[in-house]
């Protein structure tokens, strides 16, 4: 009789028992990745917005209207 291992069962396990702190640093890296790239997404969104600003604001010297 041939016996059946669960692999990704004994590896959550494995991970559990033996490696709680490897797991909260994975976490820590994905959190830390992913907020780095929020805030590169904002700052791009704000330098976008403060050029179109700009521009708008060139407009209106030209125009006379400032």
């Amino acid at each position: 009789m041939k016996n059946y291992y669960n692999l990704p069962n004994i590896i959550k396990n494995d991970f559990l028992m033996h490696s709680k702190i490897h797991l909260i640093l994975l976490f820590a890296i994905i959190i830390s990745a992913n907020s780095i790239v929020i805030t590169v997404q904002n700052t791009r969104l704000l330098i976008s917005e403060e050029e179109e600003l700009m521009l708008i604001k060139k407009k209106k010297i030209m125009n006379g209207e400032i």
